[in-house]
């Protein structure tokens, strides 16, 4: 399972736990599934973070072919945003 903060605090994407207990159920398919997409969602993110906000021509001319840091939030390689 995810154990994401509370609005209230501020914690980095990358000090959120991910705590799977080790039973296996039916249900957990469907949990499996949810952590499947976030985590797609995450690295798709992370990908295109240093092209955000970038003009369809630029993205044509310099596709992402890796994690890079920098874009619009002058993030790491690899952060999400």
């Amino acid at each position: 399972m995810v154990n994401f903060p509370s609005p209230n605090e501020k914690v980095l994407p990358h000090n959120i736990k991910l705590d799977k207990t080790p039973s296996y159920h039916e249900k957990d398919e469907v949990c499996d599934r949810i952590i499947g997409s976030l985590l797609g969602l995450a690295i798709g993110d992370a990908l295109g973070a240093s092209v955000e906000f970038r003009p369809q021509q630029y993205l044509s001319a310099n596709p992402v072919r890796k994690m890079e840091g920098g874009g619009t939030w002058g993030l790491e390689a690899g952060k999400w945003t």
